[in-house]
């Protein structure tokens, strides 16, 4: 999660999606179940949507400006600017990511479908361990 650095919640650790109740979202679509936090929303809660930006520098710079939270997922924030904090989610609002991988049951996969699948293997694992 996203906040400004002034936000009150900025020097936390951890948030519910509840404690950003009374926040203005920033969010890739006005409707929530069509952006990230369909995965996420806590039963009754409804994020504000104020602002849609369809890409992530578009969310991160309104952040910034102090205009609103984001939900940004840890692949979009290799770098982050300095008046934003992040925040993770408690463990009950993380969104899920499922990731498939489909092969032909009726072939055995080629050297270059397994070493795709480890490679794709070693990139999800960590996600597990946090």
């Amino acid at each position: 999660m996203a906040v400004p650095r002034t936000h009150p919640l900025a020097r936390r650790r951890t948030v519910h999606l509840a404690e950003l109740e009374a926040d203005s979202f920033i969010a890739g679509s006005a409707d929530a179940e069509e952006t990230l936090l369909r995965a996420s929303l806590p039963a009754g809660f409804r994020p504000r949507i104020d602002i849609v930006a369809a890409e992530w520098t578009a969310k991160l710079g309104c952040v910034a400006a102090g205009l609103g939270v984001a939900l940004i997922p840890a692949l979009a924030m290799r770098t982050k600017p300095a008046d934003i904090s992040l925040l993770r989610l408690h463990r009950d609002d993380e969104p899920t990511r499922r990731i498939y991988a489909a092969t032909p049951v009726t072939r055995t996969p080629s050297p270059a479908v397994r070493s795709f699948l480890l490679l794709l293997t070693s990139a999800v694992d960590p996600l597990w361990t946090r």
